[in-house]
C-alpha cells in the first residue's frame, strides 16, 4: 500500500507540474460566471501526535478579470506555535507561461498587530502577485507545522464567491488513537483508508461551477461545499482535553479558567457594599455598570491567551482585557455576591455558522459573553463594551447558537432574539409651511431594540455633538436643510434612542403656478427594490424584522387647502405589512399616517416575484403627492 500511495503521489505531482495553464484549456462552462478558476488545489493535514501537527496546500488559480485578482495577493498567518516553511509563488501568463519565481526578498513578513490588538505575536508572512493585465495564473505552496493539536483547517473546494474549481482535494491523516472527527458539508463523505496504522481520509471534487449567491438568501458558506474537520483528543500548550462531546470541551475551558477568579479584597468589598438588600437582577445590574465604568476593552492573543483568560485579579489591576478576561472578571464579581453565570462561547458579527450540535468544535465560535440564569429570567451580558445597555445583546451576538459553559458542562443554547414588537422606529414630526415653500419641523424619533442600532446610532450616541449632526445629515432625506437644534436622550433601560431636532428646510415643497405639490412622507421614504431574476433558485431570508411608525402634522400656509386627499392604502402580503393615509385634522392641519411592518422568515424561491412587487407597491405609495393653493 505504501508504495502504491507513493506512485499516486508521483503521478499527481508530475500531472500538476506538467499540466499547462493556458487559459485556453479552460472548459467554457467553468469561465462562465466566473471571476477566477481554481485550476488545482490541495490540501493535506497530518496528525502527528497529540499536540503536534502539520498542514500543506498548493494552488494554481487563473485570474479572468480585476474582480478575482485578490486571488494573487497571498498570506500565511503564523505565531510562536505555528511555523510556516516552504513557502513559494509563481506567475504565468495567460499561455500558461511562467513569467515569475518568487525571491526570498519578496515575501513580506510583518506583525499584524492593529489599535484593537493591545499586545499579540501574529505575523503574516506573504506575497502580492497582482497586476492589470488579464487573464493571468497564480501558484502557491506553503507548509505550516502546528506545536498543538486543536483547530484542524477548514478546507473550501472554492477559494471563494465567483470563483470556479477544476480540481481541488483535501486529505486528513491520522494515528489510529487520535482520529478525529469531520463534518462533510454539501459535498459527500471521504474516501477512508488505513496505510501502516494511519487513517487516510480524502475528498475529491472537480468541474465545480462558481457560486454566486443570491441577495437575500444563504450566503457562500452556506452554499459552498466543505469540510471542517476537530480532533477529539488534543493537547494546546500543556492542557489536554476532549472534544468529542461539549461537555468534553466545556471541561477543558473550565480547567482553563480553574483558580483565576480571585478578586482584591478592597473590590469585593467595594461590590458587595454596592449590592447590599438588592434584588439579584439589580445587582446584576450594578455589578455590569461598574465593569463598563472600571475596564475597557483590548485583544490579547498570546499562545493559550488566545482561549485562557486573564486572573480577574490582573484585570482589576489593569482596567483591560479581551473578551475573555472581561468575561471571566465579570462572573468573579458576580460570584463574590453569590451570583453564578456561565462563561459562553459564541460567535460575533454577520452571518454565524450553524452549530451541528451533534459535532463539538472550536470552528464555530470567536467570541465569549456571559450567561446569567436567575430564577426569575436570565440575563445576557456583552462585558467588552463600556456603553452596551444592561442585557442588551443586539445583532453582534443575538439569534444564535452558544455554548454555555457551567460547572456541569456544556449545553448549546440559543442567545435572545429581538422581534417585531422590540424592533420599532416612531416618528412624530411636526411641519410648518410658508408660502415659499419653505419650512420648519419639530422632529421627534424613537429608535428602539434592533433599531437602536439604526445606521450604527448606538455608537455615535456616545461621540460628540460634531459626528452626531452628521449622523442626522445624513440620515434625514430631505434635500436641503439646516439644523437648529437637536438632542439624543439614551434611555439604556429598554434600551433606547430618542433624537429630538429641528430643521429649517428650503424648497419642501414644489410650486407650479398656485398650486404647491408635496410628498407627505418626507421621514421614512423607502426607496429600495430587489433586482429582477427569473431564474431565482434560492429560499429568500429575512433575518430582520422591525415596526416602523411615523405621524407627521402639517400646518399649510394660511388661507391654503389641499384640493384632494388620496384614498387610505393598505399593502398585505407575507413579506409584510403596509398603511397610509391623509387626512384633515380638526384644527384645519394635514396628518399623514404611516405604519410598515416587516416580517422575518423563509420565503420560498417562487415567491420572488410577489417579493418584488410587495416592495415596488412601498415605494410608489412612499412616492405618493398631493397638492395644496390658496382657498379662492
Amino acid at each position: 500500500m505504501k508504495f502504491l500511495s507513493i506512485i499516486a503521489s508521483l503521478l499527481i505531482f508530475h500531472l500538476v507540474q506538467s499540466q499547462n495553464y493556458s487559459v485556453e484549456n479552460l472548459p467554457e462552462n467553468l469561465k462562465n460566471g466566473s471571476d477566477a478558476v481554481v485550476r488545482f488545489s490541495e490540501g493535506e493535514f497530518e496528525i502527528l501526535s497529540i499536540d503536534k501537527a502539520k498542514y500543506r496546500t498548493k494552488a494554481v488559480i487563473t485570474i479572468l478579470n480585476k474582480d478575482g485578482n485578490h486571488n494573487a495577493a497571498i498570506g500565511v498567518f503564523y505565531d510562536k506555535l505555528i511555523s510556516v516553511n516552504n513557502f513559494s509563488a509563481f506567475k504565468y501568463d495567460a499561455s500558461g507561461k511562467r513569467i515569475f519565481k518568487a525571491k526570498n526578498s519578496d515575501f513580506v513578513d510583518q506583525a499584524i498587530t492593529t489599535g484593537v490588538n493591545f499586545y499579540d505575536d501574529n505575523r503574516i508572512i506573504g506575497i502580492d502577485m497582482r497586476q492589470d493585465e488579464f487573464p493571468y495564473s497564480i501558484e502557491y505552496e506553503y507548509e505550516l507545522t502546528f506545536k498543538y493539536l486543536y483547530f484542524i483547517p477548514k478546507w473550501y473546494f472554492h477559494s471563494g464567491i465567483s470563483e470556479a474549481v477544476e480540481f481541488s482535494r483535501y486529505s486528513i491523516i491520522s494515528p489510529e488513537d487520535l482520529k478525529p472527527r469531520q463534518q462533510s458539508v454539501n459535498t459527500d463523505n471521504p474516501e477512508e483508508s488505513y496505510e501502516e496504522g494511519k487513517l487516510i481520509w480524502e475528498w475529491e471534487r472537480s468541474n465545480l461551477k462558481a457560486i454566486n449567491p443570491e441577495p437575500y438568501g444563504l450566503s457562500f458558506k452556506e452554499l459552498a461545499p466543505h469540510v471542517i474537520v476537530s480532533p477529539s483528543k488534543f493537547e494546546f500548550d500543556g492542557y489536554r482535553g476532549d472534544l468529542s462531546t461539549w461537555d468534553g470541551f466545556a471541561k477543558w475551558q473550565n480547567i482553563l479558567n480553574e483558580g483565576r477568579s480571585e478578586i482584591p479584597q478592597e473590590t469585593a468589598d467595594y461590590i458587595k457594599k454596592a449590592t447590599h438588600n438588592l434584588s439579584d437582577e439589580e445587582k446584576v445590574k450594578v455589578i455590569y455598570e461598574y465593569l463598563q465604568s472600571k475596564t475597557r476593552y483590548v485583544s490579547i492573543q498570546l499562545g493559550i491567551g488566545g482561549f485562557q483568560p486573564f486572573p480577574a485579579k490582573f484585570v482589576d489591576d489593569v482596567g483591560y482585557g479581551d473578551c475573555k478576561a472581561l468575561s471571566f472578571y465579570t462572573k468573579s464579581l458576580l460570584q463574590e455576591v453569590g451570583i453564578e453565570s456561565d462563561y459562553t462561547l459564541v460567535y460575533g458579527g454577520d452571518n454565524p455558522p450553524i452549530i451541528n450540535k451533534d459535532f463539538p468544535s472550536p470552528a464555530y465560535f470567536n467570541h465569549v459573553i456571559l450567561n446569567v440564569p436567575l430564577a426569575e429570567d436570565t440575563i445576557w451580558l456583552e462585558c467588552t463594551s463600556q456603553t452596551n445597555p444592561f442585557g442588551y445583546l443586539g445583532s453582534f451576538t443575538g439569534n444564535r447558537d452558544a455554548l454555555v459553559i457551567s460547572n456541569e458542562g456544556g449545553s448549546i443554547v440559543r442567545t435572545p432574539k429581538y422581534d417585531l414588537k422590540e424592533n420599532q422606529r416612531i416618528s412624530n414630526v411636526e411641519v410648518k409651511i410658508n408660502e415659499l415653500g419653505n419650512a420648519s419641523l419639530k422632529i421627534k424619533n424613537q429608535y428602539k431594540g434592533l433599531e437602536y442600532e439604526y445606521g450604527n446610532l448606538n455608537f455615535y450616541v456616545n461621540y460628540g455633538k460634531d459626528r452626531q449632526k452628521k449622523w442626522i445629515q445624513n440620515s434625514i432625506d430631505i434635500p436641503s436643510f439646516s439644523i437648529d437644534y437637536f438632542e439624543f436622550i439614551h434611555n439604556k433601560d429598554i434600551p433606547s434612542i430618542e433624537l429630538k431636532t429641528s430643521l429649517s428646510a428650503n424648497k419642501l415643497v414644489s410650486k407650479s403656478g398656485t398650486r404647491y405639490f408635496l410628498q407627505p412622507n418626507i421621514i421614512n421614504k423607502n426607496k429600495w427594490i430587489p433586482n429582477k431574476n427569473n431564474n431565482r433558485t434560492q429560499d429568500i431570508i429575512e433575518d430582520h424584522a422591525y415596526w416602523e411608525i411615523d405621524t407627521v402634522i402639517y400646518e399649510l400656509p394660511e388661507q391654503h387647502t389641499v384640493e384632494a386627499f388620496f384614498d387610505p392604502i393598505e399593502i398585505s402580503s407575507e413579506f409584510g405589512e403596509y398603511y397610509a393615509e391623509i387626512k384633515k385634522g380638526d384644527d384645519g392641519k394635514i396628518i399623514y399616517l404611516r405604519t410598515y411592518k416587516q416580517f422575518d422568515g423563509v420565503f420560498p424561491n417562487t415567491s420572488y416575484e410577489n417579493y418584488i412587487n410587495f416592495h415596488k407597491q412601498i415605494v410608489r405609495a412612499d412616492k405618493k403627492r398631493i397638492s395644496f393653493k390658496k382657498k379662492t
